[in-house]
């Protein structure tokens, strides 16, 4: 076996040290957004260095280095050690873009940390020459392999750092347990909601505002349930190609949101798009919100946030974001809705008379128990059912010929949304509700 040299493994393990150990304490949790690899694999690293740079047992290296390849499956180690990399520049606050620019200090800074991992890459190099030992996992030479990324130019480096970053993975994560998943949703591009024009409208607006960098303050939607809050905000924010999406539960909002805010605003490079949804205003605790939003912290420009609720805000909040309620789905929205989906069916003007007869036979439906609620979900189902059963076309567009046209039930509606509103907010906000159509119709 060849003669291992000591003054390249001190090198390495020194080099191993300045780059990774003091940024790991330093930082904190809240600061790590992604580990690129496992505490354990960088430890055994240290020992794989410093045993055998000692000249002490041969059998101690070799264990090490088959521990290590348990925590790199299909992955060598300088390739995980590289991703570790770009994450401590994150952590250091370094742009990896500045490693194009010469002569700046964000370049000086990078280069001494390239410096000192390719002092890394060759210890190694030299570990590779314990990998012949009959006690050493032959995969052990696989996971020792390769020729680091960081002996190539400038623009390369850049350009894998991009390639390699975990939030290129995906449009979508989710953050849980201070985790973020990539994952996968099914959404719709925002051509295919129909009806709601006004809501929509600020839906497109304030997400491209943001995309643009014009405003990140934060979006508060209420409505009732089914009429579009979360498949909006999905859909829109996607609409922006430079944006990504972050699913938190509501509970972060209490217990993690610094946390979360910390970890993003590390990624000066990307928008993030922080949707929470389902919540319930009562059950949160808003110290942290009032604090980072328009409080004694400013929320950073590459991070905004949507909160969606079926119920109302507290003024307090409200104040700091912009409100968008949505209107009461009735038997008006119900028709604007279907005239959209018609134009978009490849009727260049919407059919009044055919779109009263899809919205009685809708709620026809409904009265019949194949639905169980009157929303713009339902009535998309509903729709999509005109769009592939060619008889039911036949028969409603006979229907819409006819002299006495049926129209949509406004009462059935009604009925629906004052039990829906009684469930939700309880008698007295039903109170409340004839109270003030009392006042308008005097005032009128």
């Amino acid at each position: 076996m060849s003669t291992l040299s000591s003054t390249v493994l001190n090198n390495a393990s020194d080099a191993l040290r300045t780059l990774f150990a003091d940024v790991r304490k330093s930082a904190g949790c809240n600061q790590v957004v992604f580990r690129a690899m496992q505490e354990e694999v960088l430890d055994m690293l240290f020992r794989a260095f410093s045993v055998t740079a000692n000249n002490q047992s041969r059998i101690d290296s070799a264990e090490a280095l088959n521990e290590m390849v348990r925590f790199l499956p299909g992955k060598t180690l300088l390739e995980a050690l590289e991703d570790e990399f770009f994450e401590m520049l994150i952590r250091r606050k370094l742009d990896i873009a500045d490693y194009l620019k010469p002569n700046t200090m964000g370049f000086e800074q990078i280069e001494f940390f390239r410096s000192n991992f390719l002092d890394v890459e060759l210890g190694i190099t030299e570990l590779r020459k314990l990998a012949d030992g009959k006690r050493v996992n032959p995969a052990v030479r696989g996971c020792l392999g390769g020729r680091s990324i960081f002996n190539d130019t400038p623009e390369k480096i850049v350009e894998v750092a991009m390639l390699r970053d975990p939030f290129a993975q995906s449009r979508i994560f989710r953050f849980h347990h201070q985790e973020f998943l990539p994952c996968n949703l099914k959404s719709q591009p925002p051509e295919k909601f129909f009806g709601f024009h006004g809501v929509r409208s600020v839906f497109a607006g304030h997400l491209s505002d943001f995309a643009s960098g014009q405003s990140n303050v934060p979006l508060l939607i209420s409505s009732l349930p089914g009429l579009g809050k979360t498949q909006m905000s999905i859909a829109y924010t996607l609409a922006e190609p430079e944006l990504t999406l972050i699913l938190a539960e509501p509970e972060t909002l209490s217990q993690e949101l610094e946390t979360l805010i910390a970890r993003l605003a590390l990624r000066k490079r990307r928008k993030f798009v922080v949707f929470f949804d389902d919540i319930e205003p009562d059950k949160v605790d808003w110290y942290g919100f009032r604090t980072n939003v328009g409080g004694s912290a400013a929320l950073p420009e590459n991070i905004t946030f949507i909160l969606a609720s079926n119920y109302h805000f507290p003024i307090n909040i409200l104040s700091r974001g912009r409100e968008v309620t949505f209107p009461v789905f009735d038997e008006v929205r119900c028709l604007e809705m279907v005239e959209d989906f018609l134009i978009d069916f490849g009727m260049k003007n919407g059919n009044e008379n055919l779109a009263s007869v899809i919205g009685a036979g809708f709620i026809e439906d409904f009265g019949q128990k194949k639905f169980t609620e009157l929303s713009p979900r339902t009535l998309m189902r509903y729709l999509e059912k005109f769009r592939h059963d060619a008889a039911l076309r036949r028969k409603m567009l006979e229907q819409s010929r006819q002299e006495m046209i049926i129209r949509p039930d406004a009462q059935l509606f009604y009925e629906f949304n004052i039990k829906l509103l009684r469930q939700l907010y309880g008698e007295s906000y039903i109170d409340d509700l004839r109270e003030e159509r009392l006042r308008n119709l005097e005032r009128a």
